[in-house]
């Protein structure tokens, strides 16, 4: 009998632990207990006791009124040669601004096989911030072939220069040169050589560029090594219209500078390429160089004895360069490489 008492009992503990366990499971779940301000990172162990893992522990939540920040996805590098710079930025824009320069306008494009130049000036003439309402490409291009007509016309100027001015087929760096003054825009040095320093610091005081380089130098600057030629190009006018500075604050070896190629479009190349490119027309054609430019405030409104003045005065600069002929015409995919 005492035997069956005790089984008894067990039952009816056993009967109440599941009446309770029972009671438990149709309870409302209660709120988690909410972190006070300040708390540190931390999370709920378990959302019925309120116990936080300290931050230092797995799984821990973000603290409230953090922003949510995106990260980005990573990046795969096969080959250190895949590797691109950061990209560039014109730190010169708002001192060429300042001088009244329009930093924004497209490049000219050539439309003959020797029209580079006439597309370099071109590109200037549209670049001027005095025309407020905008030029169009056709109409800068014809404003700068009035201009080469009325200096080629002009006896004086002609017989004093010794020049032939003759945009259809190129033009040497005497030729552009007066012309470019006959345009108002004032030739301020000139150089057989690409020198970083003095064409970054001349870019960053809000002036342009000129440089006339071989056409297959330049090019291969943004080719592949195996697209590459060897094989000497023609002498090219281009524009140097911007310049991102290098990481070095002691040298501007590293600078980067923004072309503007009538040929192949818009792209940056590195000053020590430009020097090359620059040192290859010359042995290759005992021609090239970089001269740098301004525009004449109200140039539209000098008078044209002054503008005859300006064009001789520029070709103090423009002699450095030697009599080569700039008109090269060989075209390619830029941007596919680059």
């Amino acid at each position: 009998m005492a035997g069956l008492t005790s089984i008894g009992a067990k039952l009816d503990s056993v009967m109440e632990r599941v009446r309770q366990a029972q009671a438990q499971a149709q309870a409302p779940v209660a709120e988690p207990v909410k972190p006070t301000t300040g708390t540190p990172d931390v999370r709920p162990t378990n959302p019925n006791d309120g116990r936080y893992l300290d931050s230092f522990q797995d799984s821990a939540t973000k603290k409230p009124g953090l922003p949510v920040l995106t990260t980005p996805e990573p990046v795969t590098v096969t080959d250190p040669a895949d590797v691109t710079d950061p990209p560039p930025t014109n730190n010169a824009k708002a001192a060429q601004e300042e001088m009244g320069w329009k930093t924004n306008e497209s490049t000219v494009m050539q439309t003959s096989t020797n029209g580079c130049a006439e597309a370099t000036l071109t590109f200037l003439e549209q670049s001027d911030g005095e025309h407020t309402a905008g030029l169009t490409q056709q109409e800068a291009r014809e404003k700068v072939r009035n201009k080469a007509d009325t200096l080629a016309g002009s006896p004086s100027a002609v017989q004093e220069m010794g020049l032939e001015l003759n945009l259809d087929d190129g033009a040497t760096p005497d030729e552009l040169g007066a012309i470019l003054g006959s345009m108002g825009i004032e030739v301020t040095s000139g150089s057989d050589k690409c020198n970083p320093k003095a064409l970054s610091n001349a870019l960053n005081k809000g002036q342009y560029a000129v440089a006339l380089v071989d056409s297959n130098a330049l090019l291969n600057t943004k080719l592949k090594p195996k697209d590459r030629t060897q094989e000497p190009g023609q002498l090219h006018w281009i524009t140097i219209d911007a310049v991102d500075r290098g990481k070095s604050r002691l040298s501007q070896e590293d600078d980067r500078y923004h072309v503007r190629d009538s040929v192949n479009g818009d792209y940056w190349v590195h000053a020590s390429d430009m020097k090359k490119i620059v040192s290859e027309a010359q042995s290759r054609h005992g021609s090239g160089g970089i001269i740098t430019v301004q525009m004449e405030k109200g140039r539209a409104t000098k008078a044209p004895d002054h503008l005859e003045k300006l064009a001789r005065k520029n070709l103090e600069h423009t002699a450095a360069l030697g009599d080569g002929n700039g008109g090269a015409s060989r075209r390619a995919s830029i941007a596919e490489s680059s």
